[in-house]
């Protein structure tokens, strides 16, 4: 396969898009991934990107502007991407609930396949380490921790739903 980005479907554009600016708003330095015969890699700013990148590939590394993430596309051994941040708790919103967040870019599901019960429903008793749902990146199915101990009082989205990074997942009343 060649260095240029022409053989890939709009849609391919659009993961790669949605993939970097999900690594413009996450602590990651770069991202790896390889798809077939297409290895990719995502980083920001000026690096530093892995060795194993070619200095003259096509990236497009910004200079002295704020760090901004670029796609190099090439043909280079696969390396393991960066682990997933785990989900987090943002600010205690007014009623007193933890919110859950979408710990990267993906599908949300509410349950381990089709036709299972749900993980967690509203009233649902939690504790730090309970799955709460899975989010696919990429043919990858990650758990979602609540992260806290308590109750669940929301669910904020749908299952089979695309979900941002950082997006509200849950609302947990803490016990």
């Amino acid at each position: 396969m060649s260095n240029s980005l022409g053989a890939l479907s709009e849609a391919d554009i659009c993961q790669l898009m949605s993939l970097i600016e999900s690594l413009e708003h996450s602590t990651f330095d770069f991202l790896q991934l390889e798809i077939g015969d297409l290895k990719v890699t995502i980083g920001k700013g000026d690096g530093p990107f892995p060795a194993d990148v070619p200095a003259s590939g096509n990236a497009t590394r910004p200079g002295a502007t704020p760090p901004q993430a670029a796609a190099v596309v090439s043909q280079m051994p696969a390396t393991a991407a960066p682990a997933p941040r785990q989900a987090t708790s943002a600010a205690v919103p007014p009623d007193g609930t933890s919110e859950v967040t979408a710990p990267f870019l993906g599908i949300f599901y509410a349950q381990s396949e089709p036709g299972a019960p749900p993980f967690v429903t509203v009233g649902s008793q939690v504790d730090e380490g309970t799955t709460v749902a899975l989010i696919e990146v990429m043919k990858t199915f990650n758990a979602v921790p609540a992260g806290k101990r308590g109750t669940i009082a929301e669910v904020c989205v749908q299952n089979a739903q695309m979900v941002e990074f950082a997006q509200v997942l849950f609302r947990i009343l803490p016990a």
